[in-house]
């Protein structure tokens, strides 16, 4: 039985997240058909904020403080923030815009892919070894991801209008004449 506390601690990690999101998901203010969208971005928020966690904790190996037992990783600290804000604000976006949260989406996934390249050249320069080329490919991927989707959401907020989530990375126009 001595796992038995960690769980308890996960399950009210995860009983936390739920309080907080689900008043805004059962009645999104002015915005009828949400819920399905706010779920999305609970559920898109709790990846992303386990990510973020995790990127944390490498990082915190990789400067000598490592995780002894489970009980280290689920003792409630600010590490653990970006899991329970994670699904509160991707459902707080999903009952607020489809398209800031699509945008969120996409432009996190670019900052995620940019991030892990660039993390992984970061990630060798500093440390040198193997394991620092894959640590540098998660804490980069992690900051960008974070980065691509504040400023993938901020944008979407900002324009009600738009279409979600196609995010222009390249685009080629060829003229095939005509006046």
């Amino acid at each position: 039985m001595p796992l038995a506390l960690p769980f308890r601690r996960a399950a009210s990690l995860v009983g936390l997240s739920l309080a907080l999101l689900l008043p805004g998901a059962a009645s999104p203010p002015g915005a009828a058909g949400q819920t399905v969208p706010a779920i999305a971005g609970a559920a898109g928020g709790f990846v992303a904020g386990t990510y973020v966690t995790t990127a944390v904790y490498v990082t915190k190996a990789r400067f000598g403080r490592f995780l002894f037992s489970l009980d280290d990783a689920l003792t409630f600290t600010p590490e653990l923030l970006p899991m329970v804000a994670g699904p509160v604000a991707g459902g707080w976006l999903g009952a607020e815009s489809k398209v800031a949260l699509g945008r969120a989406v996409g432009w996190g996934a670019v900052g995620f892919f940019g991030g892990a390249a660039l993390g992984l050249g970061a990630g060798h320069l500093l440390w040198g070894d193997v394991e620092g080329r894959w640590a540098g490919a998660i804490i980069g991927s992690a900051a960008g991801m974070l980065t691509g989707v504040v400023l993938g959401a901020l944008d979407g907020l900002d324009d009600e209008g738009g279409e979600p989530a196609v995010v222009p990375v390249l685009s080629v126009r060829i003229p095939l004449g005509g006046g």
